[in-house]
């Protein structure tokens, strides 16, 4: 098993702060974020992280040498989605966990599965979330973009080798010029888009333990629970 974490993002939501110091860097409780995920993930047992850079990309290098973390460059992270980051490790793609860069962690929450997973929390907010429903046998049937009443995508998955396969083989389809430059389009809509053939279950997280940061006001508020959970 392997872990990619995908980091090319500007953070464009962070304004200024961003600007000088990457979203994945930020510290929550005073360590860079990106840093206790790898830490959680090595932890683990996980030896071999791939970390997708962009944005703010030198700031990554003494992830090489601190951790051992290997550094894929996404050249095109300001013309393309998020799908040309997948894209740019489709080789290390089989047995993995995709983390996205502004999930916050403050816990070690990840386990071994015999099945492919959508690690999932219930969330509050009023934005629209990524939300799995599940069909009775289990497996996620289809996944539902609205205001979240049920816990929604977090921004951790884990792909077993045939579903990686899967989506390895429908990658193609969404690397057009067209695909790679619609804004809306995420890697998640890979899987998304097949997902009945995908045999696919959720986690659920707790949310004193693990979240996203989307905005200034969302971080200093996970910064204010890691105060506390940290501690515990």
């Amino acid at each position: 098993m392997n872990a990619v974490i995908l980091a090319a993002g500007l953070g464009s939501r962070f304004g200024d702060i961003t600007k000088k110091t990457h979203k994945a860097l930020l510290p929550i409780g005073g360590i860079p974020n990106i840093e206790r995920t790898i830490q959680y993930l090595s932890e683990f047992g996980i030896t071999e992280i791939v970390i997708v850079t962009g944005h703010l990309a030198h700031q990554f290098e003494y992830l090489q040498e601190k951790y051992g973390c290997i550094l894929i460059h996404n050249e095109q992270y300001q013309e393309y989605n998020n799908i040309y980051s997948f894209l740019k490790i489709a080789d290390y793609f089989n047995d993995t966990l995709v983390i996205d860069a502004d999930v916050v962690l403050l816990k070690n929450i990840f386990i071994k599965s015999e099945y492919s997973l959508y690690y999932t929390v219930k969330r509050t907010t009023p934005e629209h979330e990524w939300i799995p429903v599940l069909g009775s046998n289990g497996y996620i049937e289809r996944i539902d973009i609205k205001e979240p009443t049920a816990p929604s995508l977090l921004g951790i998955s884990y792909w077993r080798p045939a579903e990686a396969a899967k989506i390895l083989a429908e990658l193609p389809n969404f690397t057009d010029p067209t695909s790679l430059n619609n804004s809306k389009l995420y890697w998640d809509n890979i899987p998304m888009s097949m997902i009945h053939d995908l045999n696919m279950k959720t986690y659920e997280v707790s949310s004193d333990v693990a979240g996203e940061m989307d905005n200034v006001e969302n971080y200093h508020d996970i910064n204010k629970l890691a105060s506390i959970a940290l501690k515990s």
